[in-house]
């Protein structure tokens, strides 16, 4: 085969490989994010769910590329792209993400060639890789280099491996010529390149989205989810539970004097009595692992609880009640006090729509307003 076309192919087949395989990701981890972001964590690929999902997808591409090696008899199969998703698992996933993909790796080679010297030649191999990656990284980290300096040195790794495949001679690729060893380092830099690059605009893309998502989906004084979702959830859970013998109730309030208390220090001060309200309501639900809390007004809150019976949302709501009263809202020099107003009811056979529990559970929270504030009404 000539020599321009020996090096065009893989190349070619490479880069819609490596971008095949990057749009895969980024769907399954958009899907991911859209359920688990919110405004108090960024974007991060080394820990919890984001981190489970990538681990999983790259040991799968570890086994399968294993696999199609020991199927095709070709182990040098896209080499330069098989190092560059090691080496990027490493430093998008961290180093313990990156070391279970590494050790994937390893394994599925054992099960698909056994022991053989291009196994243990792998393996090897796959370890300089990883602990060149980490030097490389924690070098980063430590002197707050950009992702160009990043970029040079695996460049630098990938020449030293093909060096090294060079001068001696590898199991998996026999003898390279002066050319082919240039020509597969050359391909290794434009992978590198354009990896990182593809890289760099799906994870501003997805940052974007997931902001757009956040604003979209919840209040940005409270952290919690807006009357949008509010409804969304609410028209859910009646038709589900509407049907079923299970419990769903829900529990509205209110604050106490809100106007006058934004008359009287400001709207600084009201911001920082909703925020705290929010994270009042986020920790006492914490308990109730269905809870859902909404800010669905100005000073208005609902909180759903499918599975929960009227008499534990009562006690739900005396202690959020108790927890907002004896907490000091602290403005500049200004100490704030609040209390609520709230209603709790639960959802009946007799309801004819969605509406009538609703409606019920909002004439509790007025019921409590009427009756001098800071009460609690329960629909009995």
């Amino acid at each position: 085969m000539l020599p321009t076309v020996w090096a065009f192919q893989p190349l070619l087949t490479g880069i819609f490989v490596m971008l095949g395989i990057v749009m895969l990701n980024r769907l399954l981890l958009q899907s991911v994010i859209s359920y688990t972001i919110n405004r108090h964590q960024r974007i991060d690929y080394t820990v919890g769910l984001l981190n489970f999902v990538c681990v999983l997808y790259f040991s799968a591409l570890a086994i399968y590329f294993q696999y199609l090696g020991h199927r095709t008899n070709s182990i040098e199969l896209l080499a330069n792209f098989r190092i560059l998703v090691m080496v990027y698992t490493i430093i998008y996933l961290g180093r313990r993400g990156g070391l279970i993909v590494v050790a994937v790796n390893a394994l599925s080679r054992f099960v698909f060639f056994g022991w053989t010297p291009g196994t243990w030649e792998e393996w090897i191999v796959s370890t300089l890789l990883y602990a060149a990656t980490a030097f490389v990284l924690t070098n980063a980290e430590r002197t707050r280099a950009g992702q160009m300096w990043v970029f040079l040195w695996l460049d630098i790794i990938g020449g030293a491996f093909w060096l090294i495949a060079y001068f001696l001679p590898l199991h998996r690729f026999g003898h390279l010529t002066a050319l082919e060893a240039l020509t597969e380092f050359l391909s290794f830099v434009i992978f590198n390149w354009l990896l990182g690059y593809a890289l760099r605009v799906l994870d501003s893309e997805t940052t974007r989205l997931s902001t757009m998502t956040y604003a979209a989906t919840y209040d940005h004084l409270t952290g919690l989810r807006n009357f949008g979702v509010f409804e969304q959830d609410y028209q859910r859970l009646y038709k589900e539970y509407q049907q079923q013998e299970r419990p769903l109730t829900m529990i509205a309030l209110d604050i106490d004097w809100f106007k006058a208390l934004n008359d009287a220090h400001g709207h600084l001060a009201g911001n920082k009595v909703l925020t705290t309200l929010g994270q009042i309501l986020s920790q006492e639900t914490i308990t109730y692992p269905t809870a859902r809390s909404y800010r669905v007004g100005g000073e208005e809150f609902n909180i759903l609880l499918p599975g929960v019976y009227l008499e534990d949302a009562a006690k739900l709501a005396k202690t959020i009640q108790q927890h907002i009263a004896y907490t000091d809202v602290q403005v500049d020099d200004i100490t704030v006090n609040v209390t609520i107003s709230v209603g709790v009811a639960q959802l009946r056979e007799t309801d004819e729509s969605a509406s009538d529990f609703y409606e019920r559970t909002d004439r509790m929270l007025y019921q409590s307003k009427g009756q001098g504030r800071n009460k609690i009404t329960i629909d009995d």
